[in-house]
């Protein structure tokens, strides 16, 4: 696969190499091509039912958790509809692998699933907020073909059950900025949320069928070659640059979506229940900062960032409707305090980086024994605080003199830390290692 994807990258690298000229007057206009590359992080769902049994079983997660890295080629064509509106249509094929294991708390390492490579055919529809910026929003059909999947029950006994392809949906937004002679970058947020399959499995006389539906959020960035439409007039994007400088302060107020990995260690003796769960949510978020623009075209600055989040799943096993055992947790407020730099592509337009510490929010993860009359419910462990590090890269475009309109990913790496199970009882504990990543959108002030 890798000498595939690398003689793929090759080849596409000399079609940008050797096309034909930058593109014409009309830079937002006319087909594209384009390589890129990101990274998914997975919410699975797993509802199993175990039919061929004295009492029907079913064993339901939602936060089974995936990661994988994906590469992509692309190619679309975009029309200037009127004044600053673009619109296009594109199809993607991203080169992908996000493994996925499912588990439960009482089968522990139940199964094991790769998504793999991933088809999206789309359209998208955008708005100059400069006339080298634009930010757009995509949606359009998704199809994924998965391997098999593997259920396990013990060191030996391995099954594999038979699953369909999936086929869905997926809605983004992102922003694109023109970097000269025909080329363009591009950053991209994109949720796919795939249709449930059901995944058959025929072993020793008894029938287990386990429906997954897979949730992918994926960060993506690319470089685009665009051919112009051909036309030779310079168009009127009817919006002036702004030349006004970036050094001073700013407050800025935004949105997004974040996805968080729990990996939960319960000790040697606890086997495949080792597995990581998957939450996420949506967030809203505080900021405030200070930048300073030095030899024309760099921007350095420091800020502080409050995100108000609510991040969460859960875990519930049945028989014959009675609730064994079901378990919920969250991820709450996260606050972060960094710093960045960045070019000006553009004096309107900024690409930058950015990076600092970390601290987030981790609620009490609740158990609830539904065999016991009436049923009892616990803390699994209770609520702390985890301190990190976050990378993260975006894009920040002025919309007028004193505001601006700014996309970025962030990538959050959490300590580890051992939390006390059952608090009170001497002895026990579990080790937790979250990490987090988020998109974002936000609208920055500046005085």
């Amino acid at each position: 696969m890798i000498e595939k994807l690398t003689g793929v990258a090759v080849v596409t690298g000399a079609i940008l190499s050797v096309a034909v000229g930058p593109a014409a007057a009309n830079e937002w206009a006319g087909p594209y091509i384009g390589i890129g590359g990101g990274y998914a992080m997975s919410n699975t769902k797993a509802d199993s039912f175990i039919t061929d049994f004295p009492e029907e079983v079913n064993f339901s997660k939602n936060g089974q958790a995936g990661t994988g890295g994906f590469f992509t080629l692309s190619a679309g064509y975009d029309h200037n509809l009127f004044g600053p509106i673009v619109v296009g249509a594109f199809i993607d094929y991203d080169f992908a692998d996000t493994d996925t294991h499912t588990s439960t708390l009482l089968l522990g390492n139940l199964g094991h699933i790769k998504l793999g490579d991933q088809l999206s055919v789309g359209g998208r529809i955008g708005y100059q907020v400069s006339p080298t910026t634009l930010f757009f929003s995509t949606f359009g059909y998704a199809h994924s073909n998965p391997d098999d999947m593997t259920l396990n029950f013990g060191d030996d006994d391995r099954f594999r059950g038979r699953i369909g392809s999936f086929n869905g949906y997926f809605l983004g937004n992102g922003v694109e900025t023109l970097l000269g002679r025909g080329f363009s970058l591009k950053a991209e947020y994109r949720y796919t949320s795939m249709q449930a399959e059901d995944a058959i499995f025929d072993e020793g006389g008894e029938r287990l069928t386990t429906r997954i539906k897979p949730q992918i959020q994926t960060m993506r960035l690319g470089l685009n070659y665009r051919f112009g439409d051909g036309k030779k007039e310079v168009v009127d994007n009817s919006i002036p640059p702004i030349t006004s400088s970036w050094t001073g302060p700013y407050l800025g107020f935004g949105t997004g979506y974040s996805v968080a990995h729990k990996q939960e260690d319960f000790g040697a003796e606890a086997g495949p229940i080792n597995n990581p769960v998957s939450m996420d949510g949506g967030f809203i978020s505080a900021s405030v900062g200070y930048d300073h623009q030095f030899r024309q075209k760099f921007v350095v600055g420091a800020f502080a960032d409050a995100d108000f989040s609510n991040l969460k799943y859960s875990d519930s096993n049945t028989i014959e409707g009675i609730n064994l055992w079901s378990s919920r947790g969250e991820f709450k407020d996260i606050l972060m305090v960094g710093g960045r730099i960045g070019y000006l592509t553009s004096p309107d337009t900024l690409l930058f980086v950015s990076g600092g510490y970390a601290n987030a929010g981790l609620a009490g993860t609740d158990i609830t024994l539904g065999i016991t009359d009436p049923p009892v419910s616990t803390t699994l462990y209770g609520d702390k605080r985890f301190s990190g590090a976050f990378i993260g890269g975006g894009i920040e475009t002025k919309i007028w003199d004193s505001v601006s309109l700014k996309a970025e990913y962030r990538y959050i790496d959490l300590e580890s830390k051992n939390l006390e199970l059952f608090p009170g009882e001497d002895g026990l504990a579990a080790r937790i290692d979250p990490d987090i990543q988020t998109g974002r959108l936000s609208i920055n002030w500046r005085p």
